[in-house]
């Protein structure tokens, strides 16, 4: 939630105007920066073109004229942004469903009660974590879903409603609860998010959850069940944790753990909007909480923070990355702070870290202004072979693109990119950077929902405080050159019902190639989406292994030569906001292609090429068995 400070106990936030007063509740209220009426200017669907509206923000005031449907938001750009297609003019037959809801026959019965027990607190709108994973080792994606707590306030309390929930797939994208026994029931704290790696290097996947309250980590024996070792493992912190990412960070072998924190939740505190409404507090209710970093020593992690400096640089976080931004060859970690700069903890030559992401273009906008960031993505999104950052925010911000310029410097691409007003009226969380139509560029689906109440969108039927959060989700089309169109029409597939969507995970769910999404949400089941888009081409799927037993190694960069075409991506299972994903790297192929050369670039810098590998198939790339240069 974006705030921007004015003065001593004063605050004011985008999208429901709040003030920080001294007082014996700090009551916030306030005036002065207003979004408009997100109800004002949504019409029925086919209600075709229909002047919008306009925002006041940090910048001149935005006029937007575009296609509107029912629950959903304008999706065609102004004129120096056109939009890809028109419904103005000459009509075009309507595009089919990219998506179909299998939610009710995939077997994924599940509920996330929030726990909201009236007091407001900030933790009941900001959980929702989920990890797609292969957690038995069967070549299947395996879902995780995280609950919320009967206690929002109270870092010791059980889970709420039915607990977290573990999902086998059958390989076909029908699922299995398998919940029961796995080990997760005992877990206490308000869980928020999940990252997936082997950190003791067996070969099977083992899962940090992150608290508020208890940090956790449960190693996995390969057939899906689950040990709590948080205590021998030194991981049990009890501060407000949000998003992790395991990476080897100092070359060792090993995975180490990167853990983004956020504040320190206060009861007491109180949030009104300029129309007297109760609502969420921003992040400035309460003291941000610095950043972890924990050294994996074989058997044990090793708090390693004041290495970098995290100590010394609290910040409320909520989303992390790791990637080679700078090209230097070492990884790096990018992260997102809510209405804070953001921060880029780069390695130096002589061991030391320093946050380099002001003089990268990376810490504010193209403003220059400090906006409230939550999920994240690192990837190639305008093919130039070189890496970009695309983030969400609050609504009445955008959601932002710093496209990278060569050298480690980064520019922000939003306008020109065509995201600026597609992505204003609505608060983003998870991202998911995806293929959709295995056309060889990345197209972006985005989980949205308000963390201050506002006016319901129409045909929502949700009841109460969670109608006034709902927001219809983005899909965002990339038309291969990181150009992106917002297709009002595609988008229904990914927002009905509408509800209040934390995070996106992407993966191949049913075997046929193409990739699937799962959308979670606070207060609500999960939305299970099979991708029925109309195929552009072909596929394949690289699972780079260091050794034949290990489990797919993270931050790997793989190149694919198709044809005349050159791709590039990373191994990664950490991004989005507070998830994890596939971590085995997905291309689309022109459909004339049918054989593809490979390089690897695995994490002690050692390069590897493999010839001439079918597509339409998963392929093991296990590091040794290439071509080295």
């Amino acid at each position: 939630m974006g705030h921007l400070a004015l003065a001593p106990w004063e605050t004011r936030v985008f999208g429901g105007d709040l003030a920080l007063t001294a007082g014996a509740e700090q009551d916030l209220n306030g005036g002065g920066w207003k979004k408009a009426n997100d109800r004002a200017g949504f019409a029925s669907l086919f209600r075709v073109i229909q002047p919008v509206r306009v925002f006041r923000a940090l910048t001149p005031p935005v006029l937007m004229l575009g296609v509107v449907v029912s629950c959903g938001q304008p999706s065609a750009e102004p004129p120096t942004e056109p939009p890809a297609e028109s419904l103005i003019g000459r009509p075009t037959p309507p595009p089919k469903d990219p998506f179909t809801d299998i939610t009710a026959v995939s077997g994924v019965d599940f509920f996330h009660a929030a726990g909201a027990t009236g007091e407001w607190a900030l933790s009941e709108v900001m959980g929702g974590g989920a990890a797609l994973f292969d957690m038995d080792g069967d070549g299947d994606l395996d879902l995780l879903l995280l609950a919320g707590a009967k206690r929002p306030f109270d870092p010791d309390s059980p889970q709420s409603g039915a607990g977290h929930g573990l999902f086998r797939n059958d390989g076909s994208g029908h699922f299995e609860d398998v919940s029961a026994g796995a080990g997760l029931g005992e877990l206490r704290g308000y869980a928020m998010g999940a990252a997936v790696g082997d950190v003791n290097g067996d070969g099977a996947l083992d899962l940090f959850i992150s608290q508020l309250g208890r940090d956790a980590l449960l190693v996995g024996d390969g057939r899906g069940r689950f040990s709590d070792v948080s205590d021998s493992w030194n991981v049990a912190s009890r501060e407000w944790s949000s998003s992790a990412a395991f990476a080897d960070h100092d070359g060792d072998g090993d995975l180490d753990l990167f853990v983004v924190r956020y504040i320190e939740q206060r009861a007491g505190v109180k949030c009104h909007d300029s129309s007297g409404r109760r609502t969420y507090c921003p992040p400035s209710s309460g003291p941000a909480v610095h950043d972890l970093l924990l050294r994996n020593d074989g058997d044990r992690f090793v708090d390693v923070s004041s290495e970098l400096g995290l100590d010394r640089a609290p910040a409320p976080g909520l989303g992390v990355v790791v990637e080679d931004i700078t090209g230097d060859g070492r990884a790096d970690f990018y992260v997102t702070n809510d209405q804070a700069a953001n921060q880029l903890w780069v390695r130096q030559a002589d061991g030391t870290w320093r946050d380099e992401a002001m003089q990268r273009g990376i810490a504010l906008n193209g403003n220059g202004v400090a906006e409230a960031s939550m999920g994240i993505i690192a990837e190639d999104l305008d093919l130039d072979g070189r890496c970009d950052l695309f983030m969400t925010h609050l609504g009445g911000e955008t959601h932002t693109l710093y496209s990278a310029r060569g050298s480690g410097l980064f520019g922000d691409r939003t306008t020109p990119a065509g995201l600026s007003v597609a992505t204003r009226p609505g608060t983003g969380f998870g991202i998911a950077a995806f293929d959709l139509e295995l056309d060889g560029d990345l197209d972006l689906a985005v989980a949205q929902g308000r963390v201050q109440v506002g006016d319901v969108h129409d045909g929502c039927e949700l009841e109460g405080t969670w109608a006034q959060l709902a927001e219809p989700n983005l899909l965002l089309l990339n038309d291969g050159k990181g150009r992106f169109s917002s297709d009002a029409l595609r988008a229904l597939s990914v927002s009905v019902p509408l509800m209040v969507d934390r995070s996106v995970v992407s993966g191949d769910i049913d075997g046929d190639g193409d990739i699937d999404l799962i959308f979670s949400r606070v207060e609500g089941g999960p939305q299970v989406l099979r991708n029925d888009a109309e195929r552009g081409g072909t596929w394949i799927l690289l699972d780079p292994r260091t050794t034949e037993t290990a489990a797919t190694a993270l931050g790997i960069e793989l190149t694919i030569h198709a044809g005349d075409r050159t791709f590039r991506r990373t191994s990664r299972s950490s991004d989005g906001y507070q998830s994890s994903r596939d971590p085995r790297v997905h291309f689309g192929v022109p459909a004339e292609v049918g054989a593809v050369d490979v390089e690897a670039r695995w994490t002690d810098g050692a390069r590897e090429s493999f010839r001439s590998l079918a597509v339409g198939k998963v392929h093991r790339i296990s590091k040794g068995n290439g071509e080295t240069p």
